[in-house]
């Protein structure tokens, strides 16, 4: 054990031996947090008005007075859609309202609504409020029992941002992890370690060990720079949370360290290890929302352990999902993660098999 955290220490302090490598675990995850977020993008008070997507399925007098009542308040911009799908991803729309007809026949009102909000320029809390007010009658202590359904899964342009660059910065190093292997070997400190009595397994460990505890502190910050920042209510599900994102640094410390085995050289594994991040970072969902990829691309985030970490993360910021998605999702992160450590231990060990 003391072993382990010698070699665990002694890898963090080569790592942020450098103030610029704080550039890379921390200024340019939160300037692109920032950015994808759309912050500073809502319109203030006597600003341009909110956008607002609406799909009406009635066509019945009931849903067009509706829709003529929300109109008519100077701070929201209604306009109608027959196929919102696309329109939604428009850097302008805040949300998507649609009417359906009402499941229920004792409901209140013959159509529901359901909400969507813009996964890049989400509506903030104040719009929101001012529509659900405006759909209840006027009644804000109503307003919850006339949305039928919340937000999409993608939420909100805060969330989705937040939850990206999170998965995407954290991937990146972790990826990396094999050029750390190749570096130790090339420098020759693996091998007076291993000379040692220090077992292997504790050496091995120590190294991946280092950037994977580096990760969670790294989603650490992020999740409680999106909570201050942008009010994301990451909190909600702590245990969820945890798992999630163990699982998620470990999956990538596993993948990082199969990666680095089929590479020579620290140029190589660090090369590969950055275009596999970004390539399962963007199949991911991480910088675009899924949902609005091609079937086959959205077939494929189903089988992207970045993919995996994104639908946990934004089910976490979901109320009533996350229970069940996040720790599926962890799940299959940790499932992934002990297999590829498995694949690289098999693999590893037959090659070096013919040089004994």
């Amino acid at each position: 054990m003391r072993t382990f955290f010698n070699v665990l220490v002694k890898d963090l302090r080569i790592r942020f031996a450098s103030p610029l490598e704080l550039v890379f675990y921390l200024a340019l995850p939160v300037v692109f947090t920032v950015v994808l977020s759309g912050a500073g993008m809502h319109a203030p008070a006597g600003a341009a008005a909110h956008l607002v997507l609406v799909h009406d399925t009635v066509q019945s007098a009931e849903s067009r007075g509706l829709i003529g009542v929300l109109g008519n308040d100077p701070a929201i911009q209604v306009r109608e859609v027959r196929d919102p799908t696309a329109l939604l991803s428009d850097g302008q729309v805040s949300m998507l309202l649609t009417l359906k007809p009402a499941a229920s026949p004792s409901a209140q009102r013959p159509f529901d609504v359901s909400m969507r909000l813009s996964p890049w320029h989400g509506a903030d809390e104040q719009t929101v409020k001012r529509v659900t007010t405006w759909l209840s009658g006027g009644n804000p202590g109503a307003a919850s029992a006339v949305i039928t359904s919340g937000s999409s899964d993608d939420s909100s342009g805060a969330a989705t941002g937040n939850a990206g660059q999170i998965v995407t910065w954290v991937l990146v190093p972790l990826l990396g992890l094999g050029a750390n292997f190749i570096a130790e070997r090339r420098r020759g400190t693996m091998r007076r370690i291993l000379a040692s009595p220090a077992r292997r397994a504790a050496v091995l460990a120590g190294i991946a060990g280092a950037e994977i505890f580096a990760a969670i502190v790294q989603v650490a910050i992020l999740v409680l720079f999106g909570t201050t920042a942008f009010h994301l209510p990451w909190m909600a599900h702590p245990l969820e949370l945890a798992a999630l994102s163990i699982a998620f640094c470990v999956a990538g410390g596993a993948l990082g360290a199969f990666l680095g085995m089929l590479c020579s050289t620290q140029r190589q594994a660090g090369s590969l290890g950055l275009a596999v991040a970004m390539v399962l970072a963007v199949l991911g969902g991480c910088w675009y929302p899924a949902s609005n990829f091609p079937a086959a691309l959205r077939t494929i985030t189903h089988w992207n352990p970045a993919g995996w970490a994104m639908e946990g993360f934004l089910s976490v910021l979901s109320p009533g999902s996350a229970t069940t998605v996040a720790l599926r999702d962890a799940a299959l992160l940790a499932v992934f993660g002990v297999a590829a450590f498995a694949l690289t231990a098999v693999f590893s060990r037959a090659r070096r098999a013919p040089a004994a």
